[in-house]
């Protein structure tokens, strides 16, 4: 008998009591499941580390080719193009003009058309050669888009004023956002703008053969201030009325143009 009772008395040692054993068994399975947890929320946050840098690497590159595309997306841009002040603009060098007025990339542009966006005084006292005097916003409407050019070959548009800093990049954007306006997204009539890098000045300095007459009346020229101010009080009264224009107009507004034949490019003043 007395051997039996030592017995199990180590048996009951050996075994822990039921509550004992279940007690331990949730403590386990509950350490188990926050490890599982750590372990996953770790996989899944380097899983979204890497998905939200592939997806910026996309991004980038689809940022950086339609970065090289013209203004619809459709092809390169055809002249060599220069970064400047204003990174939302394309820009050539005067190196590149000179050649496109020599004849040059005939094999990708076939017309174009220069703006000179100086007031007309500045235009008067020299220009470059084959360039049309436009410098408001309305005369940019009335030549480019009361009859758009509807030809299937390229066109470039190319605009300076005396610096390229101010007035040119101020009209190329208008003639784009104009040009958005009359068409569905992404379709352009003028896909295709420049800025001269520089300007008159610059291209002036190197290049006064390409000029007629061969001058350069400077914007703030102490013979023409009574004209600039005339021509920079008329800029603010035209920014007034087209600000009105905007505020005021019927929310159905639509636009309709004529259509016109292909023609080349009639490189004339237009003068106010």
């Amino acid at each position: 008998m007395w051997i039996q009772k030592k017995s199990r008395l180590k048996l009951l040692d050996l075994f822990q009591s039921p509550e004992l054993l279940t007690e331990d068994l949730n403590q386990r399975l509950e350490k188990d499941k926050h490890e599982k947890d750590k372990t996953e929320n770790t996989e899944c946050s380097g899983t979204k580390r890497v998905s939200m840098d592939n997806i910026s690497s996309t991004l980038n590159e689809v940022e950086d080719e339609s970065d090289n595309l013209i203004g619809d997306f459709s092809k390169p841009y055809s002249l060599p193009v220069e970064r400047g002040n204003h990174q939302d603009l394309k820009y050539i060098t005067c190196d590149t003009l000179a050649h496109l007025l020599g004849g040059g990339y005939t094999d990708v542009v076939q017309t174009y058309s220069l703006v000179d966006c100086r007031y007309p005084y500045e235009y008067a006292g020299g220009h470059i050669r084959g360039a049309m005097n436009l410098y408001r916003e309305d005369q940019i409407s009335e030549y480019f888009l009361r009859s758009p050019s509807l030809s299937r070959g390229r066109r470039v548009v190319i605009f300076h004023c005396e610096f390229s800093s101010e007035r040119a990049p101020k009209l190329c954007r208008i003639l784009r956002n104009l040009d958005r306006k009359a068409n569905l997204y992404p379709h352009l009539y003028y896909p295709e703008l420049y800025l001269l890098k520089g300007g008159y000045k610059e291209f002036y300095e190197i290049l006064k053969h390409l000029c007629e007459p061969q001058g350069y009346v400077k914007m703030v020229h102490k013979d023409f201030q009574e004209q600039l101010k005339k021509y920079q009080k008329k800029k603010k009264n035209m920014s007034g009325q087209r600000i009105r224009k905007e505020l005021f107009k019927p929310l159905n507004s639509s636009k309709s143009f004529s259509p016109v034949t292909t023609q080349s490019v009639t490189l004339a003043s237009c003068n106010d």
